[in-house]
């Protein structure tokens, strides 16, 4: 999500300590060398803990799993409100309830995402995904190879989602030239487009569900009070942009890595095709190991943390792919081992803003690796490609090309 053309270095403010002044650009050092993992781990070593960043308007950077842990626990500290991933993000004035609130009006909001989104509701989905995971992986399986994400990791979150909205199905093509247009354009002017007509599409979802209302998502809001008063259209509008852009791409960058981990390691692959009960503890340690990640949060007020001395309006991002990979709660941590004892990963998040669709992503994760491994041969990614990934708010990769 938002990868934006880095900028210039700016020249750090002068509460920061030179020795902790880091020159790492999260947009295009994240995807060098084609391993966003790998680059963000580094830091261990590289960087302090806790440091600053002249790039992209400048900001701190956290890496260590307790200091990351610690950041998202303390929203009095660091606020989720009016905290951008970047300044060129914040010229979008895109508004995200209730990803971008502090308590207590983040609490009132995710009470009623999670009347759509609780794990009784999601549940329920289970026949509906699976039946198209397995469409997906039939149409495909004869062709001997693809590209992975418009064949598969693309489409199950993206018509789950759709289905789940009670959106028409055959508008998904031009749905998905939306979402692309929006989370893969590095510029402004490339993302403008697309989010605009993106919004005018949610905007007469709304006027349809106030004429006739059903028991989809839109309609559970417009019914909805917070406060003693029914949302605002502008507010369920709000909360619509926040499912569109948090739903997708979090499902098809956990899919796309956790599958070319598969690809790649053919002993692990037949683990699970062994005993495919492992599922649900692979999909926990991958998704641990290929956290993606980056969370914005804004200083609240002067603070001395963990010995650094951070100004009110301090931005500061959490690295979930580095605190995912700290070997200092972790041993061998770029290891994806089964056997690991249990380990309170942060792949979505933690504290309040644990992702209100984590249910259902896992659910999305697990159907499609039962169905994928039990109806396809062994497979590996094509001789020669080099995947292509980006930084930014949320690392992904560009595609991913496997055959069998």
């Amino acid at each position: 999500m938002f990868p934006f053309k880095s900028k210039s270095p700016s020249v750090a403010p002068p509460h920061i300590a030179a020795g902790l002044i880091h020159d790492f650009d999260i947009f295009s050092d994240s995807a060098r060398g084609g391993d966003v993992h790998a680059s963000h781990k580094a830091l261990h070593d590289s960087a302090p803990d806790i440091f600053y960043t002249p790039r992209n308007g400048g900001h701190w950077i956290a890496t260590r799993m307790d200091d990351v842990r610690e950041i998202m626990l303390s929203p009095e500290l660091f606020s989720s409100s009016k905290a951008p991933f970047s300044p060129d993000v914040a010229k979008l004035g895109l508004s995200l309830p209730p990803q971008d609130m502090d308590r207590p009006d983040h609490a009132h909001y995710r009470m009623l995402l999670m009347k759509f989104l609780s794990p009784q509701k999601v549940v329920q989905l289970e026949s509906q995904i699976r039946e198209l995971a397995i469409g997906l992986i039939e149409d495909v399986k004869p062709k001997g190879a693809c590209e992975f994400m418009s064949a598969v990791s693309v489409p199950i979150p993206v018509k789950t989602f759709m289905g789940l909205m009670h959106m028409d199905q055959s508008r998904y093509e031009e749905f998905v030239s939306w979402a692309n247009g929006i989370l893969a354009s590095d510029t402004m002017l490339k993302r403008l487009p697309p989010f605009v007509r993106m919004r005018f599409y949610l905007k007469s979802l709304i006027r349809q569900r106030v004429k006739n209302p059903s028991d989809d998502p839109i309609s559970i809001l417009l019914a909805s009070e917070v406060g003693g008063e029914k949302l605002s259209h502008k507010r369920v509008l709000e909360m619509c942009n926040l499912l569109f852009l948090a739903g997708l791409d979090t499902v098809t960058n956990a899919m796309t890595f956790s599958i070319r981990h598969l690809a790649e390691n053919p002993e692990f692959q037949q683990q699970l095709r062994d005993k495919p009960e492992l599922i649900p503890s692979a999909i926990e340690e991958l998704l641990r190991r290929y956290s993606f990640p980056n969370i914005p949060r804004r200083v609240a007020r002067d603070v001395e943390f963990k010995g650094v001395r951070m100004r009110a309006g301090d931005r500061i991002i959490c690295s979930l792919a580095a605190a995912n990979n700290d070997d200092r709660v972790l041993e061998n941590p770029s290891l994806v081992d089964l056997e690991r004892p249990k380990f309170r990963h942060m792949a979505f998040n933690g504290g309040p803003h644990n992702c209100a669709g984590a249910t259902l992503a896992r659910l999305e994760l697990r159907v499609f690796l039962e169905e994928w491994l039990v109806r396809m041969p062994p497979f590996s990614v094509e001789d020669g490609f080099k995947p292509k990934v980006r930084g930014g708010a949320v690392m992904a990769m560009e595609s991913l090309q496997l055959r069998w």
